[in-house]
C-alpha cells in the first residue's frame, strides 16, 4: 500500500469534494450521477491535499491483490459484513452494499486451488489497474457489482482498517419488507420483473436500476436469492470457469447488467439464509 494515499471510504463533504474530482454529482432525487464538470483547480489541490490520487490509476499484480485482500477478509466478522449490507439495503449507509460481494469473494482465496498462472481462477489478470479514488467513491454512492474484482481490495482494505457501518433498526425493517416481496414473487419471475417489482414498491430509497441490481446481485452472492446453476461465492471459492459454464447453461441471451448468479434466478428464497442475514443485525 503505498504511503500518504487515503484508503477510506469518504463521507459527507468529502464525498461531495472527490465526487466533483472524479466526475460525480448527486441529482435532484439524492442519487449519485455522472457529471460533465470538470473539477475546479482548488477542488484537486484540496483533495491533494487531504492525501487522495485524482485520475491516477495504480499497477497492482494479480498475486499481491490476492494476498492483500486474504489478509483484509481474515480481519473481518461475517456478522459485521452481513450487517454493513443490511444497511446498506436500507439507505442509512449506502458504502455498504458492496462488502458482502468484495468479501464472499476474497474469503476463500487462501484454500483455492491455483492450476495455471500464480493465482486462482478468480476474475484477475496478472496485471490489474485501478483508480483508488474513483473506486472508494463509487462504493460510498452505493454502486455495486461482482465483476472486475479488482475494485474489490479497496474496499476490503478500507473495511479492515476503518470498520464497517452497523444496520439500524430501519435498516432492518427495510431487509424484512425486501425479502418479503420477494417470497410474493411466483415462479419463473426474472431478476428484471423482481427489480420493477422493486422499484414500484420504493422500498431502496435514493437507488436507480443499476444499484438495485447491486443489492440483489448481493443476495444471491449469500444465497438468499436461489438458483439452479451456481453456489452462492459466500459459501465456497466459485471459479470464473464455473461462471463461463453456468452462462452457457443459462435461458435466455445474457444482459451485462443482470450478472450470474442473480441472472440465473427465477423466483425463490431460502428462508433460513433470509434469517440468517437478519439475525446478524442483532
Amino acid at each position: 500500500m503505498a504511503s500518504g494515499i487515503s484508503r477510506h471510504v469518504p463521507q459527507g463533504d468529502e464525498l461531495l469534494l472527490l465526487m466533483r474530482c472524479t466526475g460525480y454529482r448527486f441529482n435532484r432525487n439524492g442519487i449519485a450521477t455522472g457529471s460533465a464538470l470538470p473539477p475546479s483547480e482548488d477542488d484537486r489541490a484540496q483533495a491533494h491535499q487531504f492525501g487522495w490520487t485524482i485520475a491516477a490509476k495504480e499497477e497492482w499484480t494479480a498475486g499481491a491483490i490476492v494476498d492483500r485482500a486474504v489478509r483484509a477478509a481474515q480481519v473481518l466478522h461475517p456478522d459485521a459484513v452481513l450487517s454493513a449490507f443490511v444497511a446498506g439495503i436500507g439507505g442509512s449507509s449506502p458504502r455498504g452494499r458492496q462488502i458482502l460481494i468484495s468479501y464472499a469473494w476474497a474469503r476463500h482465496l487462501a484454500g483455492a486451488p491455483i492450476e495455471k498462472g500464480t493465482v486462482p481462477d478468480c476474475g484477475l489478470d496478472e496485471i490489474e489497474q485501478i483508480d483508488v479514488t474513483e473506486t472508494l467513491v463509487r462504493i460510498a454512492c452505493g454502486w455495486s457489482w461482482n465483476e472486475v474484482p479488482v475494485h474489490f481490495l479497496p474496499d476490503l482494505e478500507a473495511a479492515a482498517t476503518h470498520g464497517l457501518p452497523e444496520a439500524t433498526d430501519r435498516d432492518v425493517d427495510v431487509l424484512r419488507a425486501l425479502l418479503a416481496l420477494v417470497a410474493e414473487q411466483p415462479q419463473g419471475t426474472t431478476p428484471g420483473q423482481l427489480e420493477k417489482a422493486v422499484a414500484r414498491a420504493g422500498l431502496l430509497v435514493r437507488t436507480d436500476k443499476y444499484r438495485r441490481y447491486g443489492v440483489l446481485i448481493g443476495l444471491a452472492e449469500l444465497g438468499v436469492l436461489t438458483n439452479p446453476l451456481l453456489p452462492p461465492s459466500f459459501d465456497r471459492f466459485v471459479s470464473r470457469a464455473e461462471v463461463h459454464d453456468a452462462h452457457r447453461r443459462l435461458r435466455g441471451a445474457p444482459r451485462s447488467d443482470i450478472t450470474l448468479p442473480l441472472a440465473a434466478w427465477r423466483g425463490g428464497l431460502d428462508l433460513a439464509r433470509a434469517a440468517w442475514l437478519t439475525d446478524a443485525c442483532r
